[in-house]
């Protein structure tokens, strides 16, 4: 079967209104949110075209007709992935999953909503905020990010700290398999499987093995009152410390964001691998008023001993009421006709490495990684632990701005997350793996992992259709 024919079938599914083939449209769909550079060794494909399925029972159809021809599927949610999860690295269809948005069900007596997976999260948030009610998943993307995106990437959001990331939050999925069968996993909260656990094989794995078309996912009652603090320490470990004791103390702060800033182009200090440096910690917290009163004595209690200072609280509310500003400029951005609003990252190289260790090893990886920029010539500009102690990011700049930045950047970036996995640790708690991360998927698996996923993969995928180069090669 020819491209053309293939097309055809297509739009015989879909309609000819539902499959896109400009030239323009498909070079927009064929990146996420950053395009990738030639340095990160991520390829680039333009697309066969764009198809617009609006029913389940359109992506099955699809799926038959891609597998019977062998030509590759990528799904796409609101492409404000960062890891080229939903690039085009082969000549493939890009299946936009946006006109499938609809809420199917709120039960507030369940606590669920069960929604399309191109319910954009806000909108989501919205609809059950009428019924003084809230997604647990609140990323900064979350004006543009979509449900499908989120659940496929397992992402992490501001309010990590309580409800986990989004696959936490997951009851239950409707996906379609490479093949076309329907497969449901079960609705039930607490989790209930008889055998394996079929929902947490789709949780993560950037539509590798098939196209989620439905999800059921947690949603909570509005609790009396959210307190929120910002708090400043004269170094990182000292941050850190207290951090360590919220948590061991069994409290569920709501929100955790904690950083320590370069300031030198401030006049202030520079992030060193054993030096002071100040650091900030915006910290919420929710629940009744007499459990809040409770425990905002004990936060103040351990991080008074680290030598905390409270910062003005007009501070920590603009911190929270700001914290999808960047998502609110991107979907602007987006509605004025900038599909990738990133896609000029001139400048200065630079990297935002999401690693995750035991609490343990924070600190010993903090300074491993800061030593390894350091020797590679680039500046930490950024420390942060974000929702839980075990989650450490650093972002890391060329200052020079010669041209062989970006591959000084990867080759380190690399080298921190390998002493990541080193210290028994994991290469990315945020994003997903993509395309960038994909070649350190065999340290991060080992020979068995890495046998266990693809012989899932061919069992589900024989022509190996989905999502190709993304995960594993």
């Amino acid at each position: 079967m020819t491209t053309n024919d293939f097309i055809l079938e297509i739009n015989q599914i879909v309609s000819r209104d539902n499959v896109l083939t400009d030239d323009a449209v498909l070079a927009d769909y064929a990146e996420d949110a950053i395009p990738a550079r030639p340095e990160e060794g991520v390829g680039q494909a333009q697309p066969l075209a764009v198809v617009r399925p609006q029913s389940t029972a359109h992506v099955s159809e699809i799926l038959k007709a891609a597998t019977k021809a062998g030509v590759p599927v990528i799904p796409y949610g609101g492409g404000t992935g960062v890891m080229g999860g939903a690039s085009s690295i082969k000549p493939a269809i890009v299946l936009d999953m946006a006109s499938m948005d609809k809420i199917i069900d709120v039960s507030l007596q369940d606590g669920t909503a069960t929604v399309q997976p191109g319910v954009v999260l806000g909108d989501l948030e919205e609809i059950v905020q009428h019924a003084n009610h809230f997604v647990g998943h609140d990323p900064w993307s979350r004006p543009v990010a979509t449900v499908g995106g989120a659940i496929s990437t397992n992402g992490v959001g501001y309010l990590a700290a309580k409800f986990g990331p989004m696959g936490r939050q997951v009851v239950g999925l409707e996906v379609v398999l490479p093949t076309g069968e329907i497969v449901r996993t079960r609705n039930l909260r607490p989790l209930v499987a008889a055998g394996l656990d079929m929902t947490s094989l789709f949780i993560g794995t950037e539509g590798i093995f098939g196209v989620i078309t439905e999800a059921t996912i947690r949603i909570y009652p509005e609790l009396e009152e959210r307190r929120h603090y910002a708090l400043e320490f004269d170094s990182f470990q000292q941050g850190f410390f207290a951090i360590e004791r919220l948590f061991s103390e069994g409290l569920t702060p709501a929100m955790v964001d904690f950083a320590q800033e370069d300031e030198s182009e401030s006049g202030g200090q520079t992030i060193t691998a054993d030096g002071p440096g100040r650091s900030q910690l915006h910290l919420s917290l929710e629940g009744g008023t007499a459990e809040l009163d409770f425990q905002e004595q004990t936060v103040w209690e351990i991080v008074s001993a680290y030598g905390a200072r409270t910062l003005d609280p007009e501070i920590a509310q603009s911190f929270w009421e700001n914290r999808h500003a960047s998502g609110l400029r991107y979907k602007e951005a987006r509605a004025s006709g900038q599909r990738h609003p990133w896609r000029d990252r001139g400048g200065r190289a630079g990297s935002y490495i999401h690693t995750a260790v035991p609490i343990s090893k924070v600190l010993d990886l903090r300074f491993a990684a800061i030593k390894t920029f350091e020797e590679a010539g680039l500046n930490v500009v950024e420390c942060a632990i974000w929702g839980e102690p075990e989650m450490f990011s650093i972002i890391a700049v060329d200052p020079t701005g010669n041209p062989d930045g970006w591959q000084r950047i990867r080759d380190a970036s690399d080298a921190m997350i390998n002493q990541a996995i080193d210290l028994g640790g994991t290469i990315e708690y945020c994003h997903g793996v993509g395309a960038r991360l994909k070649h350190l998927m065999p340290r991060e698996l080992g020979e068995g992992g890495v046998h266990l996923i693809r012989s899932i993969k061919n069992a589900l995928d024989p022509a190996g259709i989905m999502n190709p180069a993304k995960l594993l090669d």
